[in-house]
């Protein structure tokens, strides 16, 4: 599940980031457009940071579940 989550934080990363840009400037938080830029690249950074600890969390459980998967193979095959 949680490399299912890492993946779609990923994916969803550059819509959020502009729209967290956009609306920080719509609604008056930053003045100009550069300060705009660098929200969305605060938010974008921290959305891909949280995606890649989640994906590296997610490594043990998808191992064992590919080792599980493995070792029902060998034992139908032989």
């Amino acid at each position: 599940m949680k490399l299912y989550l890492s993946t779609f934080l990923a994916a969803l990363c550059m819509p959020i980031a502009s729209l967290a840009g956009i609306f920080a400037m719509e609604l008056g938080y930053v003045l100009s457009f550069r300060q705009a830029i660098g929200v969305g690249v605060l938010v974008g950074s921290v959305i891909l940071i949280l995606a890649v600890i989640l994906f590296l969390l997610s490594i043990p459980s998808t191992m064992q579940r590919l080792r599980t998967s493995t070792r029902t193979a060998t034992k139908s095959q032989g």
